[in-house]
């Protein structure tokens, strides 16, 4: 990377519209890293960001963005990255017409079960477990009694007969001898596996939209393990439950994110983060 930054060509500085000011920037982007021989990959591992974005950012077609403030960051990050000052563009595209011509969807929240089905379900649950114990109780019974009448009607031998005594001369020749009855072997008991700590994170978008990435640290010289990433409007939440006691926090507008691990809040919105600047695998850690 050059230490100082070049500008793109004046095409750039000649395009008329929003539109076309895109497309000469993701002429220029493409140009550039084509002549220092760079893949996408390979710039979008260094950077840290989605192949999907950097395409986007090529192609001049933003649909594919989370929203103009991240891609007007990204946008930075790319350019600086390729060595070009695209400073005096930047203002061009905060205009404030920049739509998402495909709208980002959130799953509907799930609809509340009816009372009325919820009670027979319950009353049903009650008549079920009252038929259960009556036809357990019945069994019982049977079994009872069936082991009174093997009782009683077990052989005792009368009362006229004695029982037979073995000679005293067989007595004393009888030199069989009983071999020692082994023990049972036992079994090893199992270990049982107490279940893992699920640890609760819930973040808020506070004030302004939030986009966040949560991935959980690997092992030395390995990345992370993206586990969600999300793009909170304001008011909205996310909430992921993992077992691991500490996670890494990579986002966009971090002044405005509220953080709660497990109930307790650990980050209060406007003490994390710089504005304009996307905040880079922070450690969240359980206390």
């Amino acid at each position: 990377m050059n230490d100082q930054l070049e500008k793109c060509s004046d095409k750039i500085e000649e395009a008329a519209s929003q539109d076309e000011l895109l497309q000469e920037l993701a002429r220029c982007l493409k140009n550039r890293r084509e002549s220092k021989n760079l893949t996408i990959e390979e710039i979008a591992l260094s950077l840290k960001l989605r192949t999907v974005y950097l395409q986007a950012l090529e192609s001049g077609n933003w649909d594919d963005m989370p929203g103009e403030v991240y891609a007007i960051a990204f946008l930075k990050q790319y350019a600086t990255y390729l060595g070009l000052d695209i400073t005096d563009n930047i203002e061009k595209l905060k205009t404030g017409q920049y739509k998402l011509t495909k709208p980002l969807t959130f799953p509907d929240p799930p609809i509340a079960p009816n009372k009325t089905w919820v009670i027979v379900a319950l009353l049903l649950f009650v008549v079920l477990f009252i038929l259960f114990n009556l036809f357990d109780d019945g069994e019982s019974e049977q079994r009872n009694s069936i082991s009174i009448e093997t009782t009683e009607t077990a052989h005792v031998p009368s009362a006229d007969k004695s029982p037979i005594i073995p000679d005293e001369v067989d007595m004393a020749t009888d030199t069989t001898t009983l071999s020692p009855v082994s023990e049972p072997t036992k079994q090893p008991t199992e270990k049982v596996t107490e279940p893992a700590i699920q640890h609760e994170y819930r973040l808020t978008a506070v004030g302004q939209d939030v986009w966040l990435q949560l991935s959980l640290e690997e092992a030395s010289g390995e990345e992370p393990l993206l586990l969600r990433e999300v793009l909170l409007r304001v008011g909205q939440s996310t909430t992921l439950h993992h077992a691991s006691p500490s996670l890494l926090l990579t986002c966009g507008n971090a002044t405005s994110l509220q953080v709660y691990i497990d109930g307790k809040l650990i980050i209060a919105a406007g003490s994390l983060g710089e504005n304009d600047k996307v905040l880079r695998n922070y450690k969240l850690t359980a206390r």
